[in-house]
């Protein structure tokens, strides 16, 4: 609602009595006061320099009890830039910022002048907070007129992700202004003056009033918030006919736009006029078009690129839709117009929303950033102290909107392959909005603290370190506490909080308080295990007896979480009728058609059973817990008497994991080698929300069909009769925070083999440390027959050894890096001792068009016995690592003449061991002191430096000359170079290294990315390297400087 006319004082007309929506006419809770601000802005923006250059004038208006001697000012786009907080806070998370043109040069907001009455104010800047010394004390009651120059510079900025921003849009130039003035911080009762340094999360401002005129070459089309005080002079009629976004209902998606507004070097000025506000944005383009609907006498403005209107009709009317869901069951939308805007983004203003993508699958983004203006743009709280207010609030609203206009699935864009849309399944909102990522988080140990700053999430970034549970896990609560009260009561309590605070600065006590007094509930038990504790919620249908009495059951529940709730449960007989009962947890009862039964009061240790006594008259079938899956159970596995699961197909498709039953996919499976043959069975798999008690076991009939590559006849008709493989993997967060233990165990391919193990990773997980136990047999020199490499492999013994492992990944200025190191042992059962310590160090360099990765390995081994399959070999990977991929695990997709050792190099190699790939199958004989031959190819100390030079990137336009073909197969292009020696000495001979060997070459990777319409199938990565020099060659082959080949599977690193 806009009170305002036109020439009537705009600071008298926010402060009177006739605006319903200021706080004086409304003030939430007894004592109140907030402060009053009034911008008149004039800005000018240039298109050439990306410079806004600006001059403000804020009447702020001091209604507190204190004496102001000093104010305070946001600068936010002082952010990015280096020195900077954020800067420091991005070297904390080990990346290294890059910057834009401006950033790099200091540039974000620059304060030229600020002055009263023409006299210069003291200042010091502190980053994004500039401090401001008043001439005189600012008494209650009163007001100061502070005038400001000041420039704010538009980057497209390189690391840190950038809210004010431009970008190149077919020519022409995009702009979103926001943050872009000297913004006062807020003085409020409970925390005094705000000034939190801007790390790229939230903000918080004071409401008022704004009149802001805004120059700009004349060919731009602009929108801003509050109204367009000079609308018909800047979109006439017959240009707003022009621009209408129905002329471009079928222009192609990202095609070229046209022109309609020629820039000719003159420039025209857009006015806006705000009330009931606290902060002030625009956007704009030459291409935007404009589409409009009208709700209950608001404007719904959708603005878009002309290039991406196929795809936006429907967005103002989908949006007014939104506002009327919102202003019906949460509180009528007080301002006179909302815009959405095609901006590449997804982030809200007041009146204004910057969004992206296209229909259907923006609809969750725009009820979401249309909501903020529910919370955040009428109910103005901290969200820099305290986020959950806002990000979450509005996550739980854009949830309940979206189920109300499309129904309870997510509404998805159509997809091409009709084999995709056979296996999709549906999302539910619901769970796809709220709580598939909260209960994934809880699920898994990772219970977040939400009532905390927010930027102090752990010190992450963005979305890291638990503060999107914000988001998730602040919608969940409101679920909760809806499913604790019942939907009536929860509605209008949460409809009287919006009311009661709407245009006034709440905090988490006062929604508090709001619920509690509103609903006359004690909730406190509630607020304090959800708000301010690590806790969650897990209860269990445990047992079901029969009672002396006729028909009379015993169900017995128990509560293995901290979290204390009611429960509301499902019986169903065994004549498929359904019982539904409801147990209170205090005194209060909900409105419920269930039968109440006695309150089960208990938490943590205190009572963590309840039996329920019930009269089912034809015994009962099944107990359910929580029909309506509101209650946010961390393990629904046990919240019904028969556990829920469901069995699909293995289609390939991604779906999301499902956190209301176990999940398990069966599939056909087929392979082959050289000694079974083809190998055909299934393929079962089961999780829970992905990564919980998961397992997959393959189960192969070897048929002997096809055999080939086999040394003797004698093996013709002799085959294994099946192949087991199994897989188990889940979390133990319970019982250490942030680990896991996993299992396999497989008959396959020859071997006989089974290994456990416990990960451990830091709070960061930039580290992990694993234990691991690991056991191998082959019975008889038939299981020989499988190998690319059959001659180094022992039979009839035990290959058990002990791991201990660590890993750290790192960022650095352009690149990344990984070092492993491994300690393993032979262990009680071996037939083998052997111990060794190693190190792979792994980095990845990005130059710009040239990328540079290296790899350091070194290995000490001692031991009197060595397995030779768990050797150190000189040319790539050992036998025993070979196992682990299913290409080079047996005779198979390689011909068996390209692997072995022999007096000349072969053809197949696998990346690891030293990694000296223009040695592949060559034994590497060289001479010892006395004169003899000793073969190098393995041994059990070695070092070795690798490197490859990537430059593929200098062919990047072959990509884009097809760039379907480009996004399903990849090629990249490298020169290499390797360099090692090796230990060629018996266990009981004095150590001796081999020569340095080494190789240079020319290599090429192609990549299958992708197996359309296949989505979860794993990239193919062939490997074709030419090792064209050699400085130790064969005999057989003598020159340095020769042609030579190999293939691999995968990158050698």
């Amino acid at each position: 609602m806009v009170i305002n006319a036109v020439g009537q004082n705009p600071t008298i007309a926010y402060r009177s009595t006739e605006n319903p929506h200021y706080w004086k006419n409304k003030s939430p809770i007894l004592g109140y006061w907030q402060q009053d601000t009034y911008y008149k802005i004039q800005a000018s923006l240039d298109d050439q320099t990306d410079i806004i250059t600006g001059e403000e004038e804020l009447t702020y208006f001091n209604n507190s009890p204190d004496t102001l001697t000093y104010v305070y000012f946001h600068l936010y786009e002082n952010a990015f830039q280096p020195e900077s907080y954020t800067e420091d806070l991005y070297k904390g998370n080990g990346i290294k910022v890059k910057y834009g043109k401006y950033e790099s040069q200091k540039k974000g907001t620059e304060v030229i002048s600020i002055s009263i009455n023409g006299e210069t104010l003291k200042t010091e800047l502190d980053n994004t907070i500039l401090k401001v010394w008043l001439k005189s004390p600012l008494l209650p009651n009163v007001s100061v007129k502070i005038k400001i120059s000041f420039k704010t510079y538009f980057d497209k900025g390189e690391t840190i992700r950038r809210r004010m921003k431009f970008y190149k849009n077919f020519g022409s130039k995009h702009y979103d202004g926001v943050h872009w003035y000297p913004r006062i911080a807020v003085y409020d009762q409970k925390l005094g003056w705000d000034t939190d340094q801007h790390l790229t999360r939230e903000f918080y401002g004071d409401y008022g009033v704004y009149d802001v005129e805004i120059t700009l070459p004349s060919h731009y089309i602009l929108d801003a918030t509050g109204i367009m005080t000079n609308e018909q002079e800047m979109l006439p009629a017959d240009l707003r006919q022009k621009l209408d976004i129905a002329n471009f209902k079928n222009k192609p998606w990202g095609s070229e736009p046209s022109i309609i507004l020629k820039a000719d070097g003159s420039v025209k000025t857009w006015k806006f006029h705000s009330e009931n506000t606290h902060d002030f944005a625009f956007t704009t383009s030459p291409n935007y078009r404009i589409g409009e609907t009208n709700w209950n006498g608001i404007r719904v403005i959708a603005l878009c690129e002309e290039q991406h209107c196929s795809g936006w009709q429907n967005a103002s009317a989908f949006s007014a839709k939104v506002i009327e869901f919102y202003s019906k069951n949460i509180g009528m939308y007080a301002y006179p117009k909302m815009i959405v805007a095609d901006a590449q983004d997804g982030m809200e203003y007041p009146m204004l929303t910057l969004d992206g993508g296209r229909d259907p699958d923006y609809r969750s983004l725009l009820a979401h950033e249309i909501g903020h203006n529910w919370f955040f743009g009428m109910v103005g709280s901290n969200e820099t102290y305290r986020a959950l207010l806002d990000e979450g609030f509005t996550q739980f609203i854009d949830s309940w909107c979206l189920r109300s206009i499309d129904g309870e699935n997510l509404v998805h864009y159509q997809y091409k392959s009709n084999y995709v849309t056979k296996f999709n399944q549906e999302d539910k909102v619901i769970n796809s909005e709220v709580y598939n990522s909260y209960i994934r988080s809880a699920a898994n140990g990772d219970e977040t603290i939400i009532d905390q700053h927010s930027d102090h999430f752990n010190g992450a970034i963005r979305h890291g370190g638990g503060y999107s549970n914000v988001y998730s896990k602040t919608a969940t609560m409101l679920y909760n506490l809806q499913y604790v009260l019942g939907d009536s009561l929860f509605n209008a309590a949460f409809s009287h909080y919006f009311n009661q605070w709407k245009f006034c600065h709440p905090y988490v006590e006062d929604f508090r308080n709001s619920i509690i007094q509103f609903t006359n509930v004690d909730l406190n038990w509630f607020f304090d295990q959800w708000l301010t504790q690590g806790q969650t919620i897990d209860y269990s249908v445990k047992a079901v007896k029969k009672a002396d009495s006729v028909n009379t059951y015993l169900v017995k529940f128990e509560r293995h979480g901290r979290m204390q709730m009611p429960i509301d449960f499902t019986i169903i007989s065994k004549d498929g009728k359904k019982y539904n009962y409801y147990i209170p947890n205090t005194w209060y009862e909900k409105k419920t058609n269930a039968t109440i039964l006695p309150r089960w009061i208990g938490w943590d240790k205190i009572r963590p059973s309840y039996t329920a006594k019930v009269v089912i008259e034809h015994g009962i079938a099944n107990v359910l817990i929580d029909t309506t899956h509101r209650l946010a159970d961390v393990n629904m596995l046990n919240n019904a008497l028969k556990m829920p699961k469901e069995m699909i197909f293995d289609s390939k498709i991604y779906n999301t994991p499902a956190w209301e039953n176990y999940t398990l996919k069966l599939r056909p499976d087929l392979w082959y080698n050289g000694y079974d043959g083809i190998k055909a069975g299934l393929f079962l798999s089961g999780d829970y929300l992905g990564t919980i008690k998961a397992f997959n076991l393959t189960v192969n009939l070897n048929t002997g069909i096809g055999k080939s590559q086999l040394e003797s006849k004698d093996y013709l008709n002799k085959y294994d009769p099946f192949s087991v493989v199994f897989n188990f993997r889940t979390p133990t967060d319970k019982f250490i925070k942030n680990s896991a233990v996993y299992l396999n165990a497989r008959h396959l391919d020859g071997l006989d083999a089974a290994t456990t193990g416990f990960e451990l990773w830091d709070a960061k997980r930039k580290n992990s440390f694993t234990i691991q136990y690991k056991m191998m047999y082959r019975k008889d020199s038939t299981d020989l027959t499988y190998l690319v490499n059959p001659n180094d492999w022992g039979v009839g013994k035990f290959n058990n050894t002990m791991l201990l492992s660590y890993e750290h990944p790192y960022n650095y200025y352009r690149g990344n890096g990984n070092i492993k190191m491994n300690l393993s042992t032979s262990v009680i059962g071996s037939d083998y001792d052997y111990h060794f310590l190693s190190i792979n160090v792994v980095n990845k360099n990005d130059l710009g068009k040239i990328n540079i990765n290296t790899r350091t390995f070194a290995q000490i081994g001692t031991g009197t016995n060595w397995a030779s399959e768990s050797m150190l070999y000189g040319a790539g990977a050992n036998p025993e690592s070979l196992m682990d991929n299913k290409y080079t695990r047996s005779v198979a997709i390689f011909p068996d003449n390209w692997g072995g050792y022999g007096a000349d190099i072969n053809h197949f190699q696998a990346g690891g061991g030293l990694n000296m790939r223009g040695y592949a199958g060559y034994l590497m004989s060289q001479l010892d002191k006395t004169g003899g031959v000793r073969n190098t190819y393995k041994g059990t100390t070695g070092y070795a430096e690798n490197i490859e030079l990537e430059f593929q990137e200098l062919f990047s336009f072959i990509g884009r000359i097809a760039p379907k073909l480009n996004s399903i197969i990849g090629l990249k292009t490298y020169l290499f170079g390797d360099i090692g020696a090796i230990n060629f000495n018996l266990p009981n001979e004095s150590f001796a290294m081999s020569d340095f060997r080494a190789d240079a070459g020319i290599g090429c990777a192609l990549t299958i990315k992708r197996f359309p319409p296949l989505q979860l199938v794993k990239p193919l990565i062939i490997r074709f390297d030419m090792p064209l020099f050699l400085n130790s060659t064969p005999y057989n082959s003598p020159e340095y400087i020769q042609m030579r080949w190999v293939v691999g599977i995968n990158r050698a690193f």
